[in-house]
């Protein structure tokens, strides 16, 4: 029974010990290459439509969620 209780206990600090480690070599450095204004509305546009894609489903579909069928 102790060496349960042991193994159980070293297995948990191995968990601890290895959700501790990070790799910190890698710096935040200014974009190499700028986005071009066209691709940057394309890119957040793209975004746009898809955060609001679920939203506008609903709604179209709003009708259907009411009936009582």
């Amino acid at each position: 029974m102790f060496a349960i209780r042991n193994l159980v206990r070293s297995n948990a600090q191995l968990a601890k010990n290895v959700a501790q480690v990070r790799n910190m070599s890698v710096t935040a450095t200014p974009a190499r290459n700028k986005v071009s204004k066209g691709e940057l509305i394309v890119l957040a546009s793209m975004m746009v439509i898809g955060w609001s894609a679920i939203p506008a489903w609903v709604l179209v579909n709003i009708k259907h969620y009411r009936d009582k069928n």
